[in-house]
Protein backbone atom coordinates (compact mmCIF):
# COMPACT_ATOMS: atom_id res chain seq x y z
CA UNK A 1 0.00 0.00 0.00
CA UNK A 2 2.81 2.38 0.95
CA UNK A 3 4.62 1.54 -2.30
CA UNK A 4 1.51 2.32 -4.31
CA UNK A 5 1.06 5.65 -2.52
CA UNK A 6 4.67 6.64 -3.21
CA UNK A 7 4.27 5.66 -6.88
CA UNK A 8 1.11 7.79 -7.15
CA UNK A 9 2.88 10.78 -5.59
CA UNK A 10 5.80 10.37 -8.05
CA UNK A 11 3.38 10.38 -11.01
CA UNK A 12 1.71 13.56 -9.71
CA UNK A 13 5.10 15.27 -9.27
CA UNK A 14 6.15 14.38 -12.82
CA UNK A 15 2.83 15.61 -14.16
CA UNK A 16 3.13 18.96 -12.37
CA UNK A 17 6.73 19.29 -13.57
CA UNK A 18 5.67 18.65 -17.16
CA UNK A 19 2.86 21.23 -16.94
CA UNK A 20 5.23 23.84 -15.53
CA UNK A 21 7.82 23.19 -18.19
CA UNK A 22 5.25 23.37 -20.99
CA UNK A 23 3.83 26.61 -19.59
CA UNK A 24 7.29 28.25 -19.46
CA UNK A 25 8.05 27.12 -23.00
CA UNK A 26 4.78 28.51 -24.33
CA UNK A 27 5.33 31.82 -22.54
CA UNK A 28 8.88 32.14 -23.90
CA UNK A 29 7.70 31.29 -27.41
CA UNK A 30 4.88 33.81 -27.13
CA UNK A 31 7.28 36.53 -25.99
CA UNK A 32 9.73 35.76 -28.80
CA UNK A 33 6.92 35.89 -31.36
CA UNK A 34 5.61 39.14 -29.90
CA UNK A 35 9.11 40.69 -29.97
CA UNK A 36 9.57 39.58 -33.59
CA UNK A 37 6.19 41.01 -34.60
CA UNK A 38 6.86 44.31 -32.85
CA UNK A 39 10.22 44.85 -34.58
CA UNK A 40 9.96 47.63 -37.15
CA UNK A 41 10.45 46.39 -40.70
CA UNK A 42 11.38 48.93 -43.38
CA UNK A 43 12.67 48.53 -46.91
CA UNK A 44 14.36 50.89 -49.38
CA UNK A 45 13.11 50.48 -52.95
CA UNK A 46 15.68 49.23 -55.47
CA UNK A 47 15.78 49.33 -59.25
CA UNK A 48 13.24 46.97 -60.86
CA UNK A 49 11.33 46.47 -57.60
CA UNK A 50 7.56 46.43 -57.72
CA UNK A 51 5.16 46.83 -54.83
CA UNK A 52 3.97 43.31 -55.59
CA UNK A 53 7.50 41.80 -55.48
CA UNK A 54 8.27 43.60 -52.22
CA UNK A 55 5.06 42.29 -50.68
CA UNK A 56 5.90 38.78 -51.84
CA UNK A 57 9.40 39.03 -50.33
CA UNK A 58 7.99 39.89 -46.91
CA UNK A 59 4.86 37.77 -47.17
CA UNK A 60 2.60 40.82 -47.00
CA UNK A 61 -0.22 41.81 -49.37
CA UNK A 62 1.06 44.69 -51.51
CA UNK A 63 -2.21 46.56 -50.97
CA UNK A 64 -1.55 46.47 -47.22
CA UNK A 65 1.92 47.94 -47.82
CA UNK A 66 0.38 50.63 -50.02
CA UNK A 67 -2.12 51.54 -47.30
CA UNK A 68 0.54 51.61 -44.56
CA UNK A 69 2.67 53.98 -46.65
CA UNK A 70 -0.21 56.29 -47.68
CA UNK A 71 0.14 55.27 -51.36
CA UNK A 72 -2.80 55.74 -53.70
CA UNK A 73 -3.57 54.02 -56.99
CA UNK A 74 -1.71 53.58 -59.30
CA UNK A 75 0.74 52.95 -56.39
CA UNK A 76 3.93 54.38 -57.92
CA UNK A 77 7.10 53.73 -55.94
CA UNK A 78 10.55 55.20 -56.52
CA UNK A 79 14.14 54.04 -56.20
CA UNK A 80 15.45 54.95 -52.75
CA UNK A 81 11.98 55.35 -51.23
CA UNK A 82 11.58 53.99 -47.70
CA UNK A 83 8.59 51.69 -47.21
CA UNK A 84 7.16 50.61 -43.86
CA UNK A 85 6.27 46.91 -44.09
CA UNK A 86 4.59 45.93 -40.82
CA UNK A 87 3.19 49.20 -39.49
CA UNK A 88 1.82 52.53 -40.67
CA UNK A 89 4.40 55.07 -41.82
CA UNK A 90 4.48 58.35 -39.91
CA UNK A 91 2.57 61.14 -41.62
CA UNK A 92 4.18 64.24 -43.09
CA UNK A 93 2.44 66.68 -40.73
CA UNK A 94 5.68 67.27 -38.80
CA UNK A 95 7.79 67.83 -41.92
CA UNK A 96 7.71 71.45 -43.11
CA UNK A 97 9.35 70.64 -46.47
CA UNK A 98 6.63 68.07 -47.17
CA UNK A 99 3.91 70.59 -46.41
CA UNK A 100 5.55 73.23 -48.60
CA UNK A 101 5.94 70.77 -51.48
CA UNK A 102 2.36 69.54 -51.10
CA UNK A 103 1.08 73.11 -51.47
CA UNK A 104 3.35 73.70 -54.48
CA UNK A 105 2.25 70.44 -56.14
CA UNK A 106 -1.42 71.42 -55.99
CA UNK A 107 -1.02 75.06 -56.97
CA UNK A 108 1.69 75.21 -59.65
CA UNK A 109 1.82 73.78 -63.20
CA UNK A 110 4.57 71.37 -64.18
CA UNK A 111 7.44 73.16 -65.91
CA UNK A 112 9.90 71.29 -68.08
CA UNK A 113 12.33 72.68 -70.66
CA UNK A 114 10.94 76.22 -70.30
CA UNK A 115 7.49 74.98 -71.32
CA UNK A 116 4.39 74.93 -69.15
CA UNK A 117 2.56 71.62 -69.27
CA UNK A 118 -0.91 71.44 -67.78
CA UNK A 119 -1.62 68.57 -65.45
CA UNK A 120 -3.58 65.67 -66.91
CA UNK A 121 -6.10 63.81 -64.79
CA UNK A 122 -4.66 60.60 -63.39
CA UNK A 123 -6.51 57.45 -64.33
CA UNK A 124 -7.10 55.22 -61.35
CA UNK A 125 -5.58 51.78 -61.78
CA UNK A 126 -7.56 48.67 -61.08
CA UNK A 127 -6.99 47.17 -57.65
CA UNK A 128 -6.53 43.75 -59.14
CA UNK A 129 -4.09 41.66 -57.13
CA UNK A 130 -2.28 40.72 -60.31
CA UNK A 131 -1.10 44.27 -61.06
CA UNK A 132 2.58 44.91 -60.36
CA UNK A 133 3.28 48.63 -59.78
CA UNK A 134 6.89 49.39 -60.69
CA UNK A 135 9.47 51.82 -59.36
CA UNK A 136 10.45 54.86 -61.45
CA UNK A 137 14.18 54.74 -62.23
CA UNK A 138 14.90 56.85 -65.32
CA UNK A 139 15.43 60.33 -63.82
CA UNK A 140 19.03 61.51 -63.48
CA UNK A 141 20.19 64.62 -61.67
CA UNK A 142 23.37 66.70 -61.54
CA UNK A 143 25.41 66.82 -58.32
CA UNK A 144 24.43 70.18 -56.82
CA UNK A 145 27.80 71.01 -55.27
CA UNK A 146 31.42 69.86 -55.39
CA UNK A 147 32.32 68.50 -51.99
CA UNK A 148 32.51 65.46 -49.72
CA UNK A 149 29.51 63.28 -48.88
CA UNK A 150 29.33 63.47 -45.08
CA UNK A 151 25.92 61.98 -44.32
CA UNK A 152 23.64 59.62 -46.21
CA UNK A 153 19.88 59.26 -46.55
CA UNK A 154 18.20 57.08 -43.93
CA UNK A 155 17.78 56.63 -40.20
CA UNK A 156 19.84 58.61 -37.71
CA UNK A 157 19.00 56.74 -34.54
CA UNK A 158 15.25 57.16 -34.06
CA UNK A 159 14.99 60.01 -36.58
CA UNK A 160 14.88 59.98 -40.36
CA UNK A 161 17.44 61.96 -42.39
CA UNK A 162 15.46 62.89 -45.50
CA UNK A 163 18.43 63.78 -47.70
CA UNK A 164 22.22 63.74 -47.97
CA UNK A 165 24.79 66.20 -46.61
CA UNK A 166 27.68 67.39 -48.79
CA UNK A 167 30.50 69.19 -46.99
CA UNK A 168 32.02 72.17 -48.81
CA UNK A 169 33.60 75.52 -47.84
CA UNK A 170 31.42 78.56 -47.16
CA UNK A 171 30.54 80.34 -50.38
CA UNK A 172 30.92 77.31 -52.69
CA UNK A 173 28.53 77.49 -55.64
CA UNK A 174 25.32 75.45 -55.37
CA UNK A 175 23.92 74.35 -58.75
CA UNK A 176 20.40 73.38 -59.81
CA UNK A 177 20.34 69.59 -60.11
CA UNK A 178 17.83 69.82 -62.99
CA UNK A 179 15.80 72.42 -64.87
CA UNK A 180 12.61 73.64 -63.24
CA UNK A 181 10.83 76.40 -61.33
CA UNK A 182 11.71 77.72 -57.88
CA UNK A 183 8.67 77.15 -55.63
CA UNK A 184 10.35 78.27 -52.39
CA UNK A 185 13.27 80.56 -51.56
CA UNK A 186 13.23 81.72 -47.96
CA UNK A 187 14.36 80.93 -44.42
CA UNK A 188 11.02 80.40 -42.65
CA UNK A 189 11.14 76.60 -42.32
CA UNK A 190 12.55 75.72 -38.92
CA UNK A 191 16.02 74.17 -38.94
CA UNK A 192 16.69 74.44 -42.68
CA UNK A 193 18.13 77.94 -42.66
CA UNK A 194 18.10 79.55 -46.08
CA UNK A 195 16.34 77.00 -48.27
CA UNK A 196 15.50 76.64 -51.96
CA UNK A 197 12.99 74.14 -53.38
CA UNK A 198 12.79 73.55 -57.13
CA UNK A 199 9.94 71.80 -58.90
CA UNK A 200 10.86 69.70 -61.94
CA UNK A 201 8.84 67.59 -64.35
CA UNK A 202 7.15 64.32 -63.30
CA UNK A 203 6.29 65.76 -59.87
CA UNK A 204 9.96 65.69 -58.85
CA UNK A 205 11.30 68.24 -56.34
CA UNK A 206 14.82 69.05 -55.10
CA UNK A 207 15.64 70.98 -51.93
CA UNK A 208 18.86 72.84 -51.03
CA UNK A 209 19.27 73.85 -47.37
CA UNK A 210 21.59 75.75 -44.98
CA UNK A 211 22.62 78.19 -47.71
CA UNK A 212 24.74 81.24 -46.96
CA UNK A 213 22.83 83.12 -49.66
CA UNK A 214 19.92 82.29 -51.95
CA UNK A 215 20.54 83.68 -55.44
CA UNK A 216 17.12 82.93 -56.98
CA UNK A 217 13.62 83.96 -56.00
CA UNK A 218 10.33 82.09 -55.91
CA UNK A 219 8.87 81.81 -59.42
CA UNK A 220 12.25 81.95 -61.19
CA UNK A 221 12.88 79.45 -63.99
CA UNK A 222 16.28 77.77 -63.73
CA UNK A 223 18.24 75.47 -66.00
CA UNK A 224 20.28 72.48 -64.95
CA UNK A 225 23.67 73.64 -63.69
CA UNK A 226 22.63 77.24 -62.92
CA UNK A 227 24.18 78.66 -59.74
CA UNK A 228 21.24 79.14 -57.36
CA UNK A 229 22.92 79.61 -53.96
CA UNK A 230 26.14 79.63 -51.93
CA UNK A 231 27.05 76.98 -49.37
CA UNK A 232 26.65 78.09 -45.75
CA UNK A 233 25.60 76.83 -42.33
CA UNK A 234 22.39 78.73 -41.61
CA UNK A 235 19.70 77.00 -39.56
CA UNK A 236 20.58 73.90 -37.53
CA UNK A 237 23.99 73.10 -38.99
CA UNK A 238 27.27 72.32 -37.23
CA UNK A 239 29.42 73.51 -40.13
CA UNK A 240 29.29 74.60 -43.79
CA UNK A 241 27.56 72.02 -45.98
CA UNK A 242 24.64 71.55 -48.34
CA UNK A 243 21.69 69.47 -47.18
CA UNK A 244 20.20 68.12 -50.42
CA UNK A 245 16.84 66.37 -50.71
CA UNK A 246 15.02 64.69 -53.59
CA UNK A 247 11.29 64.09 -53.35
CA UNK A 248 8.65 62.46 -55.52
CA UNK A 249 5.72 64.60 -54.57
CA UNK A 250 6.16 65.01 -50.82
CA UNK A 251 7.81 61.58 -50.42
CA UNK A 252 11.55 61.76 -49.64
CA UNK A 253 13.72 59.38 -51.69
CA UNK A 254 17.44 58.61 -51.65
CA UNK A 255 19.24 61.28 -53.73
CA UNK A 256 22.11 58.87 -54.46
CA UNK A 257 19.72 56.79 -56.57
CA UNK A 258 19.33 59.79 -58.90
CA UNK A 259 22.89 61.13 -58.97
CA UNK A 260 25.70 59.87 -61.26
CA UNK A 261 28.24 57.64 -59.53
Amino acid sequence: MAVAARFLMLLMALSLSACYSTSVHKTATSRATSTSQNKLQTYYVRANDTLYSIGKRFGVDYLAIAKRNHLRAPYHIYVGQQLYINRTAPGDAHRPVSRTISRAATSAPVVSRSRVVKKKPVKRASKSRTSHPRAATSTKLLWPVKGVLTSRFGHRGSRMHDGIDIGAPDGTAVHAAASGVVVYSDSRLSGYGKLIIIRHGRNLFTAYAHNQRNLVRKGAKVRVGDVIARVGHTGRASGPHLHFEVRQGSTPVDPLAYLPR
